[in-house]
């Protein structure tokens, strides 16, 4: 179950790298402006987290799936600008951790963490 799942998301990534990418300088400043007027200041997107439910208990650590709903499943962070295009999503976490987990874990994060989403066009 979890070889099907990851096989999914790889193919999901590969196909869907050319249309969801971070804004570039541009692009920020252009929506930070949309959500400063909306009250936001400083805002470049709208993160949310949701669980997608898998059909069975995962045989390989089937338990960190389970998630607060009762159901197996894994998480899905995404990102999305004032137009509800994706700019950005992370998946395959369990579904038993936390989304700020997720987020945390995510290539954004570590991208946030060094500067290089806001420093660089």
């Amino acid at each position: 179950m979890v070889n099907y799942t990851n096989r999914v998301m790889i193919a999901l990534e590969s196909c869907m790298r050319h249309e969801i990418a971070w804004p570039d300088r541009q692009g920020r400043a252009s929506i930070a402006e949309h959500f400063a007027a909306l009250g936001f200041p400083g805002c470049v997107g709208l993160v949310d987290g949701t669980l997608v439910k898998l059909s069975q208990r995962p045989r390989d650590d089937g338990e960190t799936y389970f998630d607060r709903k009762s159901n197996y499943s894994f998480n899905v962070q995404v990102i999305c600008d004032q137009h509800r295009r994706v700019l950005y999503f992370f998946a395959g976490m369990p579904g038993s951790c936390h989304d700020l987990t997720c987020l945390r874990r995510s290539g954004l994060w570590r991208r946030l963490d060094s500067a290089q989403l806001f420093d660089r066009g």
